[in-house]
Protein backbone atom coordinates (compact mmCIF):
# COMPACT_ATOMS: atom_id res chain seq x y z
CA UNK A 1 0.00 0.00 0.00
CA UNK A 2 1.30 3.44 -0.88
CA UNK A 3 2.69 5.74 1.79
CA UNK A 4 0.19 8.49 0.93
CA UNK A 5 -2.69 6.15 1.78
CA UNK A 6 -1.03 4.94 4.99
CA UNK A 7 -0.41 8.53 6.12
CA UNK A 8 -4.12 9.31 5.61
CA UNK A 9 -5.00 6.31 7.78
CA UNK A 10 -2.55 7.04 10.60
CA UNK A 11 -4.85 9.45 12.56
CA UNK A 12 -7.63 6.83 12.57
CA UNK A 13 -5.08 4.17 13.51
CA UNK A 14 -3.76 6.25 16.42
CA UNK A 15 -7.25 6.90 17.78
CA UNK A 16 -8.06 3.18 17.68
CA UNK A 17 -10.94 3.73 15.28
CA UNK A 18 -9.56 1.72 12.35
CA UNK A 19 -11.04 -1.63 11.38
CA UNK A 20 -9.12 -4.84 11.94
CA UNK A 21 -8.19 -5.17 8.26
CA UNK A 22 -6.95 -1.55 8.09
CA UNK A 23 -4.84 -2.05 11.22
CA UNK A 24 -3.25 -5.17 9.68
CA UNK A 25 -2.36 -3.26 6.50
CA UNK A 26 -0.90 -0.31 8.45
CA UNK A 27 1.13 -2.67 10.68
CA UNK A 28 2.60 -4.45 7.63
CA UNK A 29 3.49 -1.15 6.02
CA UNK A 30 5.20 0.53 9.00
CA UNK A 31 7.29 -2.61 9.59
CA UNK A 32 8.98 -1.98 6.24
CA UNK A 33 8.65 1.83 5.91
CA UNK A 34 10.81 3.77 8.31
CA UNK A 35 9.38 7.14 7.24
CA UNK A 36 5.79 6.15 8.03
CA UNK A 37 6.92 4.50 11.28
CA UNK A 38 8.57 7.78 12.33
CA UNK A 39 5.43 9.75 11.46
CA UNK A 40 3.37 7.39 13.62
CA UNK A 41 5.79 7.86 16.56
CA UNK A 42 5.63 11.65 16.31
CA UNK A 43 1.90 11.53 16.01
CA UNK A 44 1.58 9.46 19.20
CA UNK A 45 3.92 11.77 21.11
CA UNK A 46 1.91 14.80 19.99
CA UNK A 47 -1.27 13.45 21.63
CA UNK A 48 -1.18 14.47 25.35
CA UNK A 49 -2.08 11.95 27.96
CA UNK A 50 -5.34 12.74 29.60
CA UNK A 51 -4.75 12.74 33.36
CA UNK A 52 -7.10 10.75 35.51
CA UNK A 53 -9.62 12.92 37.22
CA UNK A 54 -9.19 13.34 40.96
CA UNK A 55 -12.71 12.61 42.22
CA UNK A 56 -11.86 12.66 45.93
CA UNK A 57 -12.75 16.38 46.40
CA UNK A 58 -16.08 15.75 44.67
CA UNK A 59 -16.76 12.86 47.04
CA UNK A 60 -16.11 15.15 50.00
CA UNK A 61 -18.48 17.75 48.57
CA UNK A 62 -21.17 15.13 48.06
CA UNK A 63 -20.72 13.84 51.62
CA UNK A 64 -20.98 17.41 52.94
CA UNK A 65 -24.13 18.05 50.91
CA UNK A 66 -25.71 14.82 52.12
CA UNK A 67 -24.91 15.73 55.74
CA UNK A 68 -26.39 19.21 55.34
CA UNK A 69 -29.50 17.79 53.70
CA UNK A 70 -29.92 15.30 56.55
CA UNK A 71 -29.56 18.11 59.10
CA UNK A 72 -32.14 20.25 57.29
CA UNK A 73 -34.59 17.33 57.07
CA UNK A 74 -34.03 16.56 60.77
CA UNK A 75 -34.67 20.17 61.78
CA UNK A 76 -37.85 20.29 59.65
CA UNK A 77 -39.10 17.06 61.26
CA UNK A 78 -38.38 18.43 64.75
CA UNK A 79 -40.26 21.65 63.96
CA UNK A 80 -43.20 19.68 62.54
CA UNK A 81 -43.27 17.35 65.55
CA UNK A 82 -43.06 20.26 68.00
CA UNK A 83 -45.86 22.07 66.15
CA UNK A 84 -48.07 18.98 66.09
CA UNK A 85 -47.40 18.29 69.78
CA UNK A 86 -48.25 21.87 70.67
CA UNK A 87 -51.45 21.89 68.59
CA UNK A 88 -52.72 18.46 69.63
CA UNK A 89 -51.41 18.01 73.18
CA UNK A 90 -49.74 20.95 74.92
CA UNK A 91 -51.85 23.85 73.69
CA UNK A 92 -54.52 22.67 71.25
CA UNK A 93 -56.53 25.24 69.35
CA UNK A 94 -60.15 25.86 70.23
CA UNK A 95 -62.69 24.18 67.98
CA UNK A 96 -64.20 26.15 65.10
CA UNK A 97 -67.74 27.47 65.55
CA UNK A 98 -68.70 25.61 62.36
CA UNK A 99 -67.95 22.30 64.09
CA UNK A 100 -70.20 22.62 67.13
CA UNK A 101 -73.88 21.85 67.61
CA UNK A 102 -75.83 23.05 70.68
CA UNK A 103 -78.92 21.16 71.85
CA UNK A 104 -80.89 21.39 75.10
CA UNK A 105 -83.61 19.80 77.22
CA UNK A 106 -85.03 20.19 80.73
CA UNK A 107 -85.44 18.09 83.86
CA UNK A 108 -87.86 18.73 86.71
CA UNK A 109 -90.31 21.09 84.99
CA UNK A 110 -92.85 22.48 87.45
CA UNK A 111 -90.73 21.75 90.53
CA UNK A 112 -89.58 24.37 93.04
CA UNK A 113 -86.33 25.04 94.84
CA UNK A 114 -86.01 26.65 98.27
CA UNK A 115 -82.76 28.61 98.77
CA UNK A 116 -81.80 29.69 102.26
CA UNK A 117 -79.03 30.43 104.71
CA UNK A 118 -78.65 28.38 107.87
CA UNK A 119 -76.11 28.12 110.65
CA UNK A 120 -74.32 24.94 111.58
CA UNK A 121 -71.43 24.74 114.05
CA UNK A 122 -71.29 28.52 114.13
CA UNK A 123 -70.83 28.85 110.35
CA UNK A 124 -73.28 30.29 107.85
CA UNK A 125 -74.03 27.94 104.98
CA UNK A 126 -76.26 27.94 101.93
CA UNK A 127 -78.68 25.28 100.76
CA UNK A 128 -80.86 24.80 97.71
CA UNK A 129 -83.47 22.17 98.41
CA UNK A 130 -85.41 20.69 95.50
CA UNK A 131 -89.16 20.32 95.99
CA UNK A 132 -91.15 18.03 93.71
CA UNK A 133 -93.85 19.53 91.50
CA UNK A 134 -97.34 19.39 93.01
CA UNK A 135 -96.08 19.54 96.60
CA UNK A 136 -97.72 21.92 99.08
CA UNK A 137 -95.15 24.40 100.42
CA UNK A 138 -95.80 26.55 103.48
CA UNK A 139 -93.24 29.07 104.69
CA UNK A 140 -94.07 29.35 108.41
CA UNK A 141 -92.63 32.66 109.62
CA UNK A 142 -94.08 32.22 113.10
CA UNK A 143 -92.31 28.90 113.77
CA UNK A 144 -89.31 29.78 111.49
CA UNK A 145 -89.58 26.69 109.34
CA UNK A 146 -90.66 25.48 105.90
CA UNK A 147 -93.18 22.68 105.57
CA UNK A 148 -93.49 20.53 102.46
CA UNK A 149 -96.60 18.36 102.36
CA UNK A 150 -96.95 18.80 106.14
CA UNK A 151 -93.33 17.93 107.03
CA UNK A 152 -90.45 20.23 107.93
CA UNK A 153 -87.90 20.71 105.12
CA UNK A 154 -84.47 19.43 106.22
CA UNK A 155 -81.42 21.00 104.52
CA UNK A 156 -78.57 19.25 106.39
CA UNK A 157 -77.80 16.95 109.31
CA UNK A 158 -75.68 17.42 112.40
CA UNK A 159 -74.71 14.42 114.52
CA UNK A 160 -77.39 12.42 112.73
CA UNK A 161 -80.00 15.03 113.65
CA UNK A 162 -81.75 16.98 110.83
CA UNK A 163 -81.13 20.70 110.40
CA UNK A 164 -84.33 22.35 109.20
CA UNK A 165 -84.61 25.18 106.71
CA UNK A 166 -85.36 28.59 108.28
CA UNK A 167 -88.27 30.70 107.02
CA UNK A 168 -86.16 33.61 105.74
CA UNK A 169 -85.25 31.95 102.42
CA UNK A 170 -86.80 32.32 98.97
CA UNK A 171 -88.83 29.93 96.82
CA UNK A 172 -87.86 29.82 93.13
CA UNK A 173 -88.85 27.94 90.01
CA UNK A 174 -86.97 24.65 90.04
CA UNK A 175 -85.71 22.20 87.45
CA UNK A 176 -82.52 22.03 85.42
CA UNK A 177 -81.77 23.30 81.93
CA UNK A 178 -79.41 20.78 80.30
CA UNK A 179 -77.19 22.15 77.50
CA UNK A 180 -75.27 19.72 75.27
CA UNK A 181 -72.42 20.99 73.08
CA UNK A 182 -71.44 18.43 70.46
CA UNK A 183 -68.08 18.75 68.68
CA UNK A 184 -67.42 17.46 65.18
CA UNK A 185 -63.79 16.30 65.49
CA UNK A 186 -61.70 13.30 64.45
CA UNK A 187 -59.66 13.30 67.67
CA UNK A 188 -60.51 11.00 70.55
CA UNK A 189 -60.73 13.51 73.40
CA UNK A 190 -62.02 16.98 74.14
CA UNK A 191 -60.28 19.21 76.67
CA UNK A 192 -62.53 21.81 78.21
CA UNK A 193 -61.93 25.05 80.08
CA UNK A 194 -65.02 25.76 82.14
CA UNK A 195 -64.37 28.19 85.03
CA UNK A 196 -67.56 27.84 87.06
CA UNK A 197 -69.08 31.00 88.46
CA UNK A 198 -71.56 30.09 91.15
CA UNK A 199 -74.27 32.52 92.20
CA UNK A 200 -77.20 31.63 94.43
CA UNK A 201 -79.52 34.19 92.88
CA UNK A 202 -77.63 35.97 90.10
CA UNK A 203 -78.16 34.91 86.46
CA UNK A 204 -75.48 32.53 85.24
CA UNK A 205 -72.75 33.97 83.01
CA UNK A 206 -70.64 30.94 82.19
CA UNK A 207 -67.79 30.58 79.70
CA UNK A 208 -66.67 27.45 77.90
CA UNK A 209 -63.74 26.62 75.62
CA UNK A 210 -63.48 23.22 73.91
CA UNK A 211 -60.16 22.00 72.50
CA UNK A 212 -59.87 18.74 70.50
CA UNK A 213 -56.75 16.91 71.65
CA UNK A 214 -55.07 13.52 71.85
CA UNK A 215 -55.91 11.55 75.02
CA UNK A 216 -52.44 11.44 76.59
CA UNK A 217 -50.26 13.81 78.62
CA UNK A 218 -53.46 15.62 79.57
CA UNK A 219 -55.12 16.53 82.83
CA UNK A 220 -57.87 13.97 82.39
CA UNK A 221 -59.99 15.73 85.01
CA UNK A 222 -60.61 18.35 82.32
CA UNK A 223 -61.06 15.93 79.44
CA UNK A 224 -63.98 13.95 78.11
CA UNK A 225 -63.51 10.79 76.10
CA UNK A 226 -66.38 11.58 73.77
CA UNK A 227 -67.48 14.40 71.51
CA UNK A 228 -70.17 16.02 73.71
CA UNK A 229 -69.83 18.38 76.67
CA UNK A 230 -72.87 18.58 78.98
CA UNK A 231 -73.62 21.41 81.43
CA UNK A 232 -76.69 21.92 83.60
CA UNK A 233 -78.10 25.19 84.91
CA UNK A 234 -80.67 25.53 87.73
CA UNK A 235 -83.75 27.41 86.59
CA UNK A 236 -83.20 30.08 89.26
CA UNK A 237 -79.89 30.97 87.54
CA UNK A 238 -81.53 31.32 84.12
CA UNK A 239 -83.10 34.73 84.62
CA UNK A 240 -82.77 37.71 82.29
CA UNK A 241 -79.19 38.04 81.07
CA UNK A 242 -78.17 34.45 81.79
CA UNK A 243 -75.90 33.14 79.06
CA UNK A 244 -73.29 30.57 78.13
CA UNK A 245 -70.43 31.90 75.98
CA UNK A 246 -68.57 29.26 73.96
CA UNK A 247 -65.17 30.59 72.88
CA UNK A 248 -64.23 29.28 69.42
CA UNK A 249 -61.11 30.00 67.39
CA UNK A 250 -63.02 32.08 64.84
CA UNK A 251 -65.77 33.69 66.96
CA UNK A 252 -67.79 33.35 70.17
CA UNK A 253 -71.07 31.43 70.21
CA UNK A 254 -73.45 32.90 72.81
CA UNK A 255 -76.28 30.70 74.13
CA UNK A 256 -79.17 32.63 75.74
CA UNK A 257 -79.99 30.48 78.79
CA UNK A 258 -83.04 32.53 79.75
CA UNK A 259 -84.59 32.06 76.31
CA UNK A 260 -83.96 28.29 76.45
CA UNK A 261 -85.38 28.01 80.00
CA UNK A 262 -88.57 29.76 78.87
CA UNK A 263 -88.75 27.55 75.78
CA UNK A 264 -88.44 24.42 77.97
CA UNK A 265 -91.15 25.60 80.38
CA UNK A 266 -88.80 26.08 83.33
CA UNK A 267 -89.55 29.81 83.52
CA UNK A 268 -92.23 32.18 82.34
CA UNK A 269 -91.51 35.39 80.45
Amino acid sequence: MKCEIIRDLLPVYCDGLASEETREEVNKHIEDCEDCRERLRLMREAVPEVPKADIEPMKKIKRSLRLRLALVIGMVLIVLFAGAYNMLVANPMAISSRNIEVTHYANGQGSKVYICEFKMKGQTRYSSAEIQSGSEVIIDKENDCVCVDGEKLAVASLDYEPVYAPADGELYDGGLLIVRVKCDTLLKAIRYDYPLRYGEFAPAEQELTLRPCLPFRQNMDNCIGEDTFVADFPAYQCGEGAKLTIHCRDKDVVVDLHELAVEEGLLTE
